[in-house]
């Protein structure tokens, strides 16, 4: 039953995380083992948890075990109450040697509070080192990185955000027993510490300096986005649409405007910006359409929904590729309305702006790119092959084409600010 539900978790947290465990053989296959890692999230336990066949037996604060779903989530992964309060220590410590002289994995966090920083406290406690220089069993050092992206302390609920979980080589405490107490834990602590730290570094810079993109101030208007609405203008105003016909497109250029100057930026502020031309494209498609002479599109909300999935994995990737593909799905709009001028199709919309984004994947390598490749391209094929196939169909294809090839060969220019700094998150100039 176990299996089967951390099977079910791990799926979810592939799609949510994009999460992976790296170096899981380091656990012994039997034998006692102690297992201690930074402690960036509540979502530890599971992380380390998901990947490996031996249930890891952790010590979890005993409130944990009383949050709705987080704790049935944990006690199912084999973690235990523990009393934090003071005087209460040996209690918990006792039951985790009994359960590593039985021959089980512990689990310990030695900051003994989830990290406030990022980064693995400098001061850690010593129950993991002692537990393995007392009971003789192996130190199993693990670093979770991108947890606390993820899941920070100071934050209610988890979001999206890249999850990697390293096992490390085994700490053998053999020749660590042989020296008094004082300086073998120590020493202990400092090489988990080391090896932890190594892998850990990278990913809390990472984080450091997404948190300096997500607070720095927004970019004035991007061509692209002016672009798209410039298109919309056009196309209305061009056949016969009236002065009305601007407003659309005036309202998307004062969002920019307002984004630009008044707008507290933020991680979801920057990415309605970044997916904004999009939706106005969506949003106003229908009046570009019949202004264009061309059928409307069936089964929009289809067409709407395999788009978002397209888009999705993007939160995940380097920012300069998600901007390509933003960018160039901008450019797949105006190929489609050229087509449509040419060749009217009701089916050419799902053709064009699917095969773009699988291409696009495709190409990139981008995450999720063999699962949401195969899906875009049956839509591309399958969608038309429903709505009613034309000759005529190909010019649409081959705009979406046209467009990935554009993108991937004129990558997304980012201007950056100077991120030398990760003391402050206001850099003097606008980061995309």
């Amino acid at each position: 039953m176990r299996r089967v539900f951390t099977t079910l978790i791990e799926a979810l947290f592939r799609v949510l995380f994009t999460y992976d465990c790296l170096g899981e053989e380091n656990l012994p296959a039997r034998g006692p083992a102690v297992v201690a890692a930074n402690h960036p999230s509540y979502l530890d336990p599971v992380l380390l948890s998901l990947q490996v066949r031996r249930p890891i037996r952790f010590m979890a604060w005993d409130a944990l075990f009383r949050v709705p779903l987080l704790g049935a989530l944990i006690r199912t992964f084999g973690a235990f109450p523990v009393d934090t309060r003071r005087g209460k220590g040996r209690e918990a410590y006792e039951r985790a040697k009994a359960l590593v002289l039985s021959g089980q994995v512990v689990g310990l966090f030695p900051e003994g509070h989830r990290s406030r920083t990022g980064w693995m406290e400098p001061h850690l406690r010593e129950g993991a080192a002692r537990l393995s220089w007392e009971t003789g069993a192996l130190l199993v050092p693990a670093t979770i990185a991108g947890a606390y992206r993820a899941w920070p302390h100071f934050q209610a609920l988890p979001r999206p955000a890249r999850i990697r979980v390293r096992y490390h080589e085994a700490i053998d405490p053999a020749p660590y027993r042989g020296q008094p107490e004082e300086v073998a834990l120590p020493a202990l602590l400092a090489e988990l510490q080391r090896r932890v730290d190594r892998s850990l570094q990278p990913g809390v810079k990472a984080d450091l300096r997404m948190m300096l993109l997500y607070a720095a101030p927004a970019p004035r208007p991007r061509a692209h986005e002016v672009a798209a609405a410039a298109l919309v203008a056009i196309a209305l105003l061009r056949h016969g649409r009236g002065p009305a016909s601007v407003l659309p497109s005036a309202a998307y250029l004062a969002y920019l405007g307002l984004d630009w100057r008044f707008v507290p930026q933020s991680r979801l502020a920057k990415w309605i910006r970044n997916v904004s031309p999009v939706v106005f494209l969506l949003a106003s498609g229908p009046a570009v359409l019949r202004a264009l002479g061309s059928p409307p599109v069936p089964a929009g909300a289809a067409l709407v929904a395999i788009l978002a999935g397209a888009i999705y994995p993007y939160v995940y990737v380097r920012r300069r590729t998600a901007m390509t593909f933003l960018r160039g799905m901008v450019l797949a709009f105006a190929l489609e309305g050229a087509a449509q001028a040419l060749w009217p199709s009701a089916a050419g919309p799902h053709a064009a702006l699917a095969l773009y984004a699988a291409a696009f994947a495709i190409a990139a390598r981008t995450v999720f790119w063999r699962y949401a490749a195969a899906i875009l391209v049956l839509y591309a094929i399958g969608a038309p092959l429903l709505i009613g196939w034309s000759v005529g169909l190909s010019l649409h294809l081959l705009g979406g084409l046209v467009a990935a090839a554009f993108g991937l060969a004129f990558p997304y220019h980012l201007r950056a600010g100077n991120l030398s700094s990760a003391a402050s998150l206001a850099p003097a100039e606008p980061i995309e």
